[in-house]
């Protein structure tokens, strides 16, 4: 499905949800300011979901040990959503109904935005964690919802600029998910963006989530004369561990790229030392010393908390969003919605994830923001750069 008639669709489907009551947001001058976390806590959204969730909570703990906000602690209300969109949407109402004032909303268009659509119809602001989709922004969903991530256009903008001009990868092959928005917008922005700096793009192939198997698209690559400089590949997990194995097993020896979906520790463990080589991930953060010192500190409060240290960069997004709704609401004055959301609007927010900024809502709430890339060695991150790119495909 084209990408504009796909938007229309799902626009269409977010329209037919029930209403929730509009009973969040309300000002409170007294108790805890209530953080509602309709979030996916078991499913293969848990992945994306969890690692943020324990970044979330330790940042809750530190600002509250500083004296909260507003001179008042913050609390955070969990229910899990089970990596269903339906079963989100009722998680959302329900925090919302205890008396949740932000919402705290998972990292994904699809199985995020029912938590995003119960915060707008409560007239309370809503953040997903690390939702790349630009369906994922005010347009959509409402005035009052945000994404702390870059759009998918940033992000397949920085892996084609790194491919093509640090690299000097000419031609690519991609391979892109059409089970969820997230992959379908990810590898059309890569197509996009790789062509306008001058590359060619030779081979575009289609996977389905849960196959778990990608034999013929990889014998296609292989087939190829010649091979392609480098295969963008844009799914999640666990498929991605299937996809790399499969390519790899044709004989497939190009650089892969993929998106931030891949930079999950269960990723790592899967691929081991003998496949996790030769692979670049245009991502969130760096979760390691060469993010500078705020990280440093953030890698040792985090291992002090929960005795490990923070595995990926989806840990850093759920502390940034806390921190970014802490400092929102000391602007504002206020959890009331459309004030928070208008404080939130054109603040330059200075992050572990890199700094932030949101344009206004008739704008969307782009949110300005560099990524950073990453390279797989023996089955471990590390770091490249960051790149904010100098160019990304237009917002439809």
């Amino acid at each position: 499905m084209p990408r504009r008639l796909r938007l229309l669709a799902l626009s269409a489907l977010l329209a037919l949800g029930a209403a929730a009551p509009t009973m969040g947001g309300l000002a409170q001058d007294e108790g805890p300011i209530l953080i509602g976390a309709p979030v996916n806590i078991t499913g293969w959204m848990a992945a994306y979901d969890g690692p943020p969730m324990d970044g979330a909570k330790l940042a809750v703990k530190e600002i509250n040990a500083n004296g909260g906000v507003l001179g008042r602690q913050l609390e955070i209300i969990e229910r899990d959503g089970k990596t269903d969109p339906a079963t989100i949407g009722n998680a959302g109402r329900e925090v919302i109904q205890e008396g949740a004032q932000v919402i705290l909303a998972p990292c994904d268009f699809d199985y995020g935005a029912p938590a995003g659509q119960a915060a707008q119809e409560a007239g309370i602001v809503g953040i997903s964690m690390c939702a790349s989709s630009p369906l994922y922004g005010s347009a959509t969903l409402g005035d009052l919802q945000f994404t702390l991530s870059m759009w998918n256009q940033t992000m397949s903008a920085a892996a084609a600029e790194y491919a093509f001009n640090v690299q000097g990868w000419k031609t690519a092959a991609t391979i892109v998910d059409q089970g969820t928005e997230y992959g379908t917008s990810l590898g059309e922005y890569f197509v996009e963006s790789f062509e306008h700096l001058g590359g060619t793009v030779v081979s575009e192939d289609t996977y389905q989530i849960n196959d778990m198997q990608a034999t013929a698209q990889a014998q296609r690559i292989k087939a190829l004369d010649p091979q392609p400089d480098v295969v963008f590949v844009a799914s999640q997990m666990p498929d991605y561990s299937a996809l790399i194995r499969d390519l790899r097993s044709a004989g497939v020896e190009a650089p892969i790229m993929a998106g931030d979906s891949m930079d999950t520790d269960d990723f790592y463990k899967a691929v081991g030392t003998d496949l996790g080589n030769n692979l670049f991930i245009s991502t969130h953060s760096f979760v390691g010393p060469e993010a500078g010192p705020e990280m440093e500190k953030f890698i040792k409060d985090f291992n002090a908390e929960y005795g490990r240290n923070p595995e990926v960069a989806f840990n850093v997004m759920g502390y940034d969003t806390v921190q970014v709704f802490a400092q929102g609401i000391e602007k504002a004055g206020t959890t009331d919605g459309a004030e928070l959301a208008k404080a939130l609007e054109g603040t330059e927010f200075h992050l572990l994830s890199g700094d932030l900024t949101w344009s206004d809502a008739a704008s969307g709430h782009f949110p300005d923001k560099e990524a950073f890339i990453v390279e797989v060695k023996n089955g471990k991150p590390t770091f490249v750069q960051r790149l904010k790119p100098s160019w990304t495909p237009a917002v439809d």
